[in-house]
């Protein structure tokens, strides 16, 4: 009897893995988020609060902000913290592609991926809904700024938190420096 209840939460983990890593990459369209298993509980986080918001806010239709709606959010809180539109803009470009219903493989949420204890730490808003998205993105950002008081190592404090960004240095994992690299090639133009 124990075996098969057993085998049973097996059975239940292993297609809710598959379930999730499914959702995960329709979400972002990402093919890292289909192939990747880890994550789990930052992803759950994350569907569980994008199945609220779909289902409280945004309704079936995922209703989302128009580009110029996004543009003014952008203005609104790089203004009230301090940081620049344009560096948001490539942010968001490269976070999510401008998907404000994005999920990566790692649980990061919304337009500006913020992952889901940074997101609740620093807001008590939807992470789906653009405005609150976009709000605590630039305020974790510009407080990375504050902290660091240098561009790449505030991006590399968003990409990889601020832990392993250690002695002023950019930490040396490839997706943090892949991701610095491709803002401040864009930055720099």
């Amino acid at each position: 009897m124990l075996k098969k209840t057993y085998k049973y939460m097996l059975y239940f983990f292993i297609s809710y893995v598959i379930i999730l890593n499914i959702l995960t990459f329709l979400s972002s369209g990402s093919l890292k988020a289909l192939v990747n298993p880890f994550h789990i509980k930052n992803r759950t986080v994350s569907m569980y609060h994008l199945a609220k918001h779909v289902f409280f806010v945004a309704g079936l239709g995922f209703v989302t902000s128009t580009p110029e709606e996004v543009d003014t959010m952008i203005t609104a809180a790089c203004e009230k913290y301090g940081a620049d539109p344009r560096l948001i803009h490539i942010m968001i470009d490269v976070e999510s592609k401008g998907r404000q219903f994005a999920i990566s493989r790692t649980g990061a949420m919304g337009l500006m991926q913020v992952m889901p204890n940074t997101f609740f730490d620093i807001s008590d808003g939807d992470p789906f809904l653009a405005e609150d998205n976009i709000d605590a993105g630039v305020k974790y950002l510009a407080k990375q700024m504050r902290r660091f008081n240098d561009i790449p190592l505030a991006l590399a404090a968003y990409n990889a938190g601020p832990n392993n960004v250690k002695e002023g240095k950019i930490p040396d994992f490839g997706e943090t420096r892949h991701y610095i690299k491709k803002i401040m090639a864009e930055y720099g133009q």
